[in-house]
């Protein structure tokens, strides 16, 4: 698959994206079911060109999408979108949370698509095996962490509007409580994976396992962060809503790892994750 063709294809899923959130937005503001379930079909079908375009593109570089900016976003979106999708098939009452979660995935492609496209070569200290774990522990972090806060959004949303015709078939709140400190809890675990085996391959690439690093030092801080939102809930008894605006709170502090430190600070990791 050529560059040119990626590139139709990654549009296409954005387009579809975008339909997907004006859908489920229209369908949550006027409580239309079946634009719900149009909007989580409009899901299914974004999600193929995003796949074919992110293998077609690790077929003609060699790598999985985990260097530049626009191939770790792009692959967060459809992680998130594939998650979100498979969650709303299972438990048909939480479609509503494509309200959240898919504006995200939306906002999140077309951000990748405005950066530069070029292919990274891959340097002995990328080829590494922890690499592959520290990635793949990190797509499945921001997964999960992504879906928990479009759920806590959606809890607090009935807490306002219980009436409402879409929020009012969501599961009860203890069982939607339970959901969102799963996929924090599990979000966290993964998290901390994901640090240990950046560490390691530090050691390989760089023969130090911490350096203090913005990026290391600031998903030390996220960890931190979601720990002391755990330490709430099951020390201090933190649920409903308490609970909800933490888990929501947390959130940007792990994106600005992901995305903010590249940006801000000179960091021995932004040339992976900034590109050329």
């Amino acid at each position: 698959m050529g560059e040119t063709t990626e590139v139709l294809l990654m549009w296409t899923a954005v387009s579809v994206y975008a339909l997907a959130a004006v859908l489920f937005i229209v369908g949550f503001m006027f409580g239309k079911e079946r634009l719900n379930a149009l909007a989580l079909l409009a899901t299914a079908i974004g999600i193929v060109p995003h796949v074919a375009a992110v293998v077609g593109r690790w077929v003609r570089l060699g790598h999985g999408p985990y260097l530049g900016f626009y191939e770790v976003i792009s692959s967060f979106a459809l992680l998130g979108s594939v998650a979100f999708l498979l969650l709303a098939l299972r438990i048909q009452t939480l479609r509503v949370a494509g309200t959240a979660l898919m504006p995200i995935a939306f906002l999140a492609l077309g951000g990748a698509m405005l950066a530069p496209k070029g292919g990274l070569d891959v340097t002995p200290a990328l080829a590494s095996y922890w690499l592959g774990i520290h990635v793949a522990f990190a797509k499945l972090t921001y997964g999960s962490l992504i879906t928990g806060f479009g759920l806590a959004i959606m809890f607090l949303l009935r807490a306002k509007r219980p009436d409402h015709r879409l929020l009012s078939r969501l599961p009860d709140d203890a069982t939607l409580d339970d959901l969102v400190f799963k996929f924090v809890a599990a979000g966290f675990m993964f998290l901390g994976i994901m640090i240990a085996a950046g560490a390691v391959w530090a050691n390989e690439a760089w023969g130090r396992y911490w350096g203090w690093d913005p990026i290391e030092t600031w998903s030390l801080i996220s960890w931190l962060c979601y720990a002391a939102v755990l330490h709430a809930r099951l020390t201090l008894g933190w649920k409903g809503p308490r609970f909800m605006w933490a888990a929501i709170a947390a959130l940007p502090v792990v994106l600005f790892a992901l995305v903010g430190v590249a940006v801000v600070y000179n960091s021995i990791h932004g040339a992976y994750l900034t590109g050329p």
